[in-house]
């Protein structure tokens, strides 16, 4: 019992294993993982693209910064009073830092952007050699198709072949041939140990006889002269035996 379990559970695992490999499977689980791929790309972009607009946008802010920290430092140097020097050297301070930060700012600006841009290259690339390779797994699971019905159609075939109409007529018809032939042998082999001659003999006497007793009639309706008339010959008790001759009647 445990045995026959043991094997119908293997049984099983194979028969899933062998799915699980079969081609056409195998390539179905690669189109949907390179689909799956297609959104991870997009996402790529999104995220690469998202980068270079807030930092654009903060180098942007750090212009608009610069600009009126740079008008505020000439309006004040043209007052010209104590004080306004001395807001015209915070807005000189604020200015470098400004000015610092908008470099570095810059820099990762043009960094994102050349990233995003060879993102977005690699990417189209990627996409188009994974649409490619899905055409070519669609092509090959069409095909795949196509020749599990031909093989089908052709195991069909074979089986009509083999086993159709034609084939089922030419077996009885050969079934016939040899009961006939066999009837054929059957009677060859019954007759082989008859005495033929002697059958033959026994049939001709009693033709013989059976003439004899039509003359005989013949005689008693007056058709025929009494001396026409001819004695039976009597039937044979030993073969082989040679047929008598009919003696002429005496009177």
């Amino acid at each position: 019992m445990f045995g026959r379990l043991g094997r119908m559970i293997r049984s099983w695992i194979g028969f899933f294993i062998s799915f699980g490999e079969d081609p056409e499977v195998m390539l179905q689980e690669s189109i949907e993982e390179m689909r799956n791929t297609l959104p991870k790309l997009n996402q790529i972009l999104v995220t690469t693209r998202a980068t270079v607009i807030r930092l654009e946008q903060e180098k942007d802010e750090m212009e608009r910064k610069e600009k009126q920290l740079i008008a505020s430092i000439q309006a004040a140097l043209k007052e010209g009073s104590p004080e306004a020097r001395r807001i015209a050297e915070d807005d000189a301070s604020t200015l470098q830092q400004i000015r610092g930060e908008l470099t570095a700012t810059r820099e990762q600006f043009m960094a994102a952007s050349n990233a995003f841009e060879n993102a977005q290259l690699t990417v189209d690339d990627i996409k188009g050699r994974l649409k490619t390779k899905i055409e070519q797994c669609r092509r090959a699971i069409q095909e795949s198709k196509k020749a599990a019905v031909l093989k089908t159609a052709s195991a069909a075939l074979a089986e009509l072949d083999t086993y159709g109409t034609a084939s089922t007529a030419e077996k009885y018809l050969d079934e016939i041939k040899q009961r006939v032939a066999e009837g054929k042998a059957s009677v060859e082999i019954a007759t082989g140990g008859l005495d033929v001659d002697r059958i033959k003999m026994e049939r001709k006497a009693r033709q013989i006889q059976a003439q004899g007793i039509l003359s005989e009639f013949e005689v008693e309706m007056g058709l025929k002269k009494p001396d026409a008339v001819a004695v039976a010959a009597p039937f044979p008790e030993a073969a082989p035996a040679q047929p008598q001759k009919t003696p002429q009647a005496g009177s």
